[in-house]
């Protein structure tokens, strides 16, 4: 779905605040828009990456709030795609056309399902959010991904490691073991009675995140065999979203000068990159 008028608040999240949505709804708009305009943007910028008429496509887009925001900042086209169908159908595609913001939808699965011809090689920017550590098979994602970018374009990717404190999203499964950092580390007898104690909604994702344990280092290298370079990495202590996530004054924790060490980039609550597709 498409849309053609003129957003009315430059900030977004304000108007969609005043919208009669869930709370959940109004939380992670918020918490994606924020991020976007206040981190992910300005970085991009401060790369000279962006040109302001770029063609963007986020993966894993949830409520839309990152890609709405670079549709809001000018993008020629903007494509938000998520496997949750229903969530895109009933709240994203909505959203952003109360917002009078041009934006497309799309299920979508980007390991298994075919690539529009239209999208081949067509976007400037390709965001993944808190998405890659999800995906089975990062490596065939990653493949398949550069199928999306434009020659010399961009590819974002940020996502908590695996071995940080919380990195198994253990907080998913809703018990006071769930809270615990580095739980998720403990030996497969204990972390499954722990799991099974949990959320039965989310015991699977936990359990497939173990199996995955998605790294910094793995990305990179995936990355750099799927043909991107990389431009620029951060890795933080503190995440920036967790300012928007928490809705308080939480200040992110740069870890960066210190990535020469394996064990800050294993141990990092977030790693981010920016990579361009070479080849």
């Amino acid at each position: 779905m498409e849309t053609v008028s003129t957003p009315i608040l430059t900030d977004l999240a304000q108007q969609v605040e005043l919208m009669e949505l869930h709370a959940r709804t109004k939380r992670n708009f918020r918490m994606q828009y924020r991020l976007a305009i206040h981190t992910l943007i300005p970085w991009l910028d401060s790369l000279n990456v962006l040109r302001g008429n770029d063609a963007v496509c986020e993966i894993g887009c949830g409520e839309g709030g990152v890609v709405d925001a670079f549709a809001q900042r000018g993008a020629s086209f903007a494509l938000g795609t998520d496997i949750m169908g229903p969530l895109l159908d009933q709240i994203s595609s909505p959203l952003a056309e109360k917002l009078g913001l041009r934006v497309t939808f799309a299920h979508h699965d980007v390991i298994g399902a075919f690539i529009p011809d239209v999208w081949l090689h067509r976007f400037d920017v390709v965001v993944l959010r808190d998405v890659i550590e999800h995906l089975d098979n990062p490596e065939q994602a990653l493949r398949n991904i550069h199928r999306l970018v434009a020659p010399g374009g961009t590819l974002l990717i940020t996502f908590p490691p695996y071995a940080s404190p919380f990195g198994g999203h253990q907080q998913l499964l809703g018990t006071v073991a769930g809270s615990i950092p580095f739980v998720h580390l403990l030996p497969n007898a204990i972390f499954n009675a722990i799991v099974e104690r949990g959320d039965p909604m989310n015991r699977d994702e936990v359990k497939r995140l173990r199996r995955i344990r998605c790294s910094a280092d793995r990305i990179m290298q995936a990355a750099s065999s799927e043909g991107f370079d990389i431009i620029d990495e951060k890795y933080y202590g503190l995440r920036p979203v967790f300012r928007w996530k928490y809705g308080r004054h939480i200040p992110e924790f740069e870890l960066t000068r210190l990535r020469k060490f394996p064990l800050v980039r294993h141990l990092a609550m977030e790693a981010a990159f920016v990579f361009r597709a070479v080849t």
